[in-house]
């Protein structure tokens, strides 16, 4: 024969079961704050050495001379590793700095930086090469940099300290982003 059950022992089985609820409902919440804090953290680490390369290019008179080139800003806050450089002139991969002097007819010096494998920290910047000319009296800089600008284009591929990788690009805006990749290309860019 069964004995009844009192209405204390239903009422404590009740409140244990809902005990083990909450419990469950709250390890539950833990685990979700758990989760979206490290995400956060994540995310803050990513930021503070996140680098973001600036590409311009530069016109300069010095004395008679007008200097033409290309500096590489990192306007980040992280350091930055050049793993490569892609310089095209009329959509044409460039593909060494022999033959980008070629196409810098009539300058009568240059100088120019190795930049792949370089680190950019924050804030710096590096000039990549420079062409110089005999400046004629009808010369004017901007006009040279409008031309140029229209026939020239750089892909400058970087990564953090994280190796999170990105592609600037010289697309002639104001503010050009960065295009995300997983790595940066090996080959088919030219290398200064």
């Amino acid at each position: 024969m069964s004995q009844p059950v009192s209405p204390l022992r239903l009422r404590s089985d009740h409140l244990q079961a809902v005990g083990t609820l909450a419990a469950a409902i709250a390890a539950l919440i833990a685990l979700f704050v758990a989760w979206d804090q490290g995400r956060v953290m994540r995310q803050e680490i990513r930021a503070s050495v996140w680098p973001a390369l600036q590409l311009d290019g530069f016109s300069t008179q010095r004395n008679d001379d007008i200097f033409l080139g290309l500096n590489i800003q990192n306007a980040g806050v992280g350091p930055a590793r050049l793993d490569s450089i892609a310089i095209f002139y009329q959509g044409a991969l460039v593909s060494d700095l022999e033959a980008l002097s070629e196409l810098f007819a009539g300058h009568t010096g240059r100088s120019a930086t190795s930049v792949t494998g370089r680190i950019i920290g924050a804030g710096d910047t590096v000039e990549v090469f420079a062409f110089q000319f005999p400046r004629a009296e009808d010369d004017d800089a901007v006009e040279i940099m409008y031309a140029l600008a229209s026939n020239y284009s750089v892909d400058v591929c970087y990564c953090s300290v994280l190796d999170e990788c990105w592609i600037a690009h010289t697309s002639g805006s104001a503010n050009p982003k960065p295009e995300s990749v997983d790595a940066c290309p090996a080959q088919g860019v030219s290398t200064l």
